[in-house]
């Protein structure tokens, strides 16, 4: 079997996934459920597999396959119930154009019209008029990308939308209040190629779906890449960790406000991480879950953020360290994460809950 792991539960575990994967998606349905799509396994080899966790049963169950093996890609939940994958990387020379849309009535993976152009580590934003905006991303080298462009499930069409100010990858996108799209950070290669040195971006830009328009805006205080990004109950947004190329790990954090344009640095994390995930929890704190350390080490530490109070507390660490894994909300208040890759010990196909 693709991937697969014997699995031993233990404690704050939940069941395993039948195939190891890091650099996938996870996404909540509107059933409650989890559907897991895709992701790195080893050396040039991605997967096409996908997976539903029923969290009612705690059990994972494998679901029909993709029709193309992708990591790096995004998954998008429609206003429709289905689900939108996007891109993403099938080899280390090839990224993808192509889309495809699960609907989980049906359980059956359908083609769909795919991107202008072909991109991975990119975001898909989706947009309170039902279309998916996707931004940046990386093509091959050296070609990272200021692209954007829009999808509109109603037609099955993507079409060009605002380019960015920088090329980037390995960035943001997150929906705001306002219904604008707020970008932060990410990886400019050009003209160093991949992943090269003193590359990652401080700057920030908004896009307007209203008028098509991306406009920079206020940078953050600190360059970043593979960092997390949340909306707040408040509207502001919270900005976690990440990588700098001066700096290494950060641990630092930053909140952005936008009836303000205004970014303000915040009190840092107790451990530098990137390439972690961050979860709205519903008291309105945020978790923040694992991630590679400044040590390059795997972390199996958990901090949670209080915005009324502006403090960070460690929280009980997971069972397994990994970076590279996928954190969501469930409908019980719980966050399952899973996934993600361990130091030596590779590729992960455990699953933990964490109980606020």
């Amino acid at each position: 079997m693709e991937g697969h792991t014997n699995c031993q539960r233990i404690r704050f575990s939940t069941g395993c996934m039948a195939t190891t994967r890091y650099y996938h998606t996870q996404t909540l349905l509107k059933s409650g459920k989890v559907l897991v799509t895709g992701g790195y396994l080893s050396s040039s080899s991605a997967l096409a597999s996908s997976e539903i966790y029923d969290p009612s049963k705690d059990e994972w169950t494998s679901t029909t396959r993709m029709a193309t093996a992708r990591y790096g890609h995004t998954a998008t939940l429609l206003n429709s119930g289905k689900v939108l994958v996007t891109g993403g990387y099938k080899s280390l020379s090839s990224a993808l154009a192509s889309s495809e849309i699960y609907d989980p009535s049906e359980d059956q993976w359908n083609s769909a019209a795919s991107m202008v152009t072909p991109r991975h580590f990119h975001t898909a934003t989706l947009l309170n008029s039902g279309k998916v905006l996707v931004t940046g991303g990386y093509k091959s080298s050296p070609s990272d990308l200021a692209s954007s462009e829009i999808y509109d499930p109603s037609q099955d069409q993507w079409n060009p939308s605002a380019n960015m100010a920088v090329p980037r990858y390995l960035h943001t996108g997150t929906l705001l209040s306002s219904g604008k799209v707020l970008i932060t950070g990410g990886y400019t290669s050009s003209p160093g190629g991949y992943l090269s040195a003193s590359r990652a971006l401080a700057s920030s830009g908004i896009y307007d779906p209203s008028q098509d328009k991306l406009a920079s805006t206020t940078s953050m205080a600190m360059a970043r890449y593979a960092h997390t990004i949340t909306l707040l109950n408040s509207g502001k947004v919270l900005v976690t960790g990440g990588y700098s190329s001066s700096s290494g790990a950060l641990a630092s954090s930053e909140i952005y406000d936008p009836s303000k344009n205004e970014w303000t640095s915040t009190t840092s994390m107790a451990m530098a991480r990137y390439a972690h995930r961050a979860t709205l929890l519903n008291s309105g704190k945020v978790l923040v879950t694992g991630g590679y350390s400044s040590s390059s080490s795997a972390l199996a530490s958990s901090e949670i953020y209080d915005p009324s109070k502006d403090e960070w507390t460690s929280t009980t660490s997971m069972a397994t360290a990994r970076y590279g894994h996928t954190a969501t909300l469930l409908n019980s208040g719980k966050v399952l994460v899973t996934g993600g890759y361990k130091s030596l010990s590779g590729a992960l196909a455990s699953s933990e809950v964490y109980d606020p």
